[in-house]
């Protein structure tokens, strides 16, 4: 399980962030929920949760922090988007 948040233009759904993080977290997300939202300075903040799981066999912190280094790097590629 891991967190993640990301700063955002208020223009900016939580879909098309749930998306991105979907595309490029692969076939091991299992799970993936909005718990938190806020407005601040024409920006809006998105926090995620996700679940990741493998039915052949456990999956180690490396194989996980990768795909998360993955969604990070392509949340922080988005025009006006920073993880936090």
């Amino acid at each position: 399980a891991r967190d993640i948040a990301v700063w955002t233009p208020e223009d900016v759904t939580a879909e098309k962030v749930e998306n991105l993080i979907r595309a490029e977290a692969g076939e091991l997300l299992m799970r993936l929920n909005i718990f938190d939202q806020f407005k601040k300075d024409a920006k809006i903040s998105y926090a995620f949760h996700l679940l990741f799981q493998s039915f052949d066999k456990t999956l180690s912190d490396d194989e996980v922090n990768k795909i998360m280094d993955k969604i990070t790097a392509s949340l922080n590629s988005e025009d006006g988007w920073t993880v936090r």
